[in-house]
């Protein structure tokens, strides 16, 4: 699975202005997702760790201020397990059908607009409810080494560590 980041198209930067569209013509929908401060999405119920699992929507995740990290867990992947330090400069992230999800906001929090594409058989009631990771498979994908994916010199890069083998790989 290689994960997919569109990009953004910036019309005008100064140094306290940016103006950019952010549109992407598979999106029905556009979601304002705020986190003011610190915070995880879905939260923990007790110790355990939840996550958002869409059937009918495939999300595209756009940072706008802030920086905000997801954790996405599919075990049909070869590499099950991915961070993603997400930031504007990406562009907004794929998050596929069948991809349990959680997102993380930094002290500063973040604001993040989620375009997704809904079909017709998205139901909001049913859409946003919080997973436990409670079947073998799922556990067994969360404890895998995670693929990390951050913004540095211009380039998105995928870093994968294994002991035995260091890749750093820059996506254009």
């Amino acid at each position: 699975m290689n994960l997919r980041f569109l990009p953004i198209t910036i019309f005008r930067e100064t140094p306290k202005v940016t103006f950019f569209d952010a549109g992407l013509d598979s999106s029905n929908g556009c979601d304002v997702v705020i986190h003011s401060e610190e915070a995880i999405s879905p939260p923990n119920e007790f110790n355990d760790e939840q996550y958002y699992l869409h059937n009918h929507q495939t999300d595209y995740n756009l940072v706008v201020t802030g920086k905000r990290t997801f954790i996405l867990i599919n075990p049909s992947w070869d590499e099950p397990h991915h961070e993603i330090f997400l930031n504007r400069s990406m562009g907004a992230l794929e998050i596929p059908i069948g991809t349990y999800h959680r997102s993380i906001s930094g002290e500063e929090g973040s604001v993040v607009l989620n375009q997704p594409k809904r079909d017709a058989f998205f139901d909001p009631a049913k859409e946003f409810i919080p997973q436990k990771l409670d079947r073998k498979n799922l556990v067994k994908a969360r404890k895998s080494q995670p693929v990390y994916w951050f913004y540095e010199n211009n380039q998105i890069k995928r870093v994968c560590l294994n002991p035995l083998e260091n890749k750093v790989k820059a996506i254009s």
